[in-house]
């Protein structure tokens, strides 16, 4: 009964990536700095970034493809109604994988969370990362090779970026 408990806890905070191929990716976070990677569930930290609005970090990793630029298409979706917080396209150089068979992106990128759109509050909603890996064939985005989604609940920091995220994370 504990293991269905588990298994049931973590398919209900992450997420498990479908692949169209013999592609496989999954998506991941990283440490405070964007550093390292860990499992992209539950509870996830809004990061401040640079220009005063506040981030996820994302990195994936992808096994069962030879070193080549693919195109990455990636949202992020509120949950409970769909709504869209998210949508960002970049070509990224996969290269050789390592002894465990994965290729990991060198360093994580933010997902931009917030100032959000009006009406549309990100702080405490279960929200959906989605992230497709299409052959890259000129610039032009090509099949679908694999993808993935993952779901996390972002939450403003408590130090004292709190108040301000708050106020711009809440639609």
């Amino acid at each position: 009964m504990r293991i269905l408990a588990l298994t049931l806890l973590c398919i209900g905070c992450g997420g498990a990536g479908t692949n169209p191929g013999s592609v496989s990716v999954t998506l991941g976070t990283s440490g405070l700095d964007g550093s390292g990677r860990q499992s992209l569930s539950c509870d996830q930290p809004l990061i401040p970034g640079a220009q005063g609005g506040f981030h996820v970090w994302v990195k994936w990793k992808i096994e069962g493809m030879a070193p080549q630029k693919v195109h990455i298409e990636r949202t992020v979706r509120r949950i409970s109604d769909n709504a869209l917080i998210l949508t960002t396209e970049n070509a990224q150089d996969v290269g050789s994988p390592a002894e465990d068979g994965w290729w990991t992106m060198p360093a994580a990128l933010p997902s931009f969370m917030c100032p959000t759109p009006i009406g549309i509050s990100v702080e405490n909603q279960t929200v959906k990362f989605h992230l497709v890996l299409k052959a890259d064939h000129s610039g032009n985005a090509g099949e679908i090779l694999g993808e993935t989604d993952a779901t996390a609940t972002p939450r403003c920091p408590t130090d004292g970026q709190q108040e301000f995220c708050q106020r711009i994370c809440n639609g």
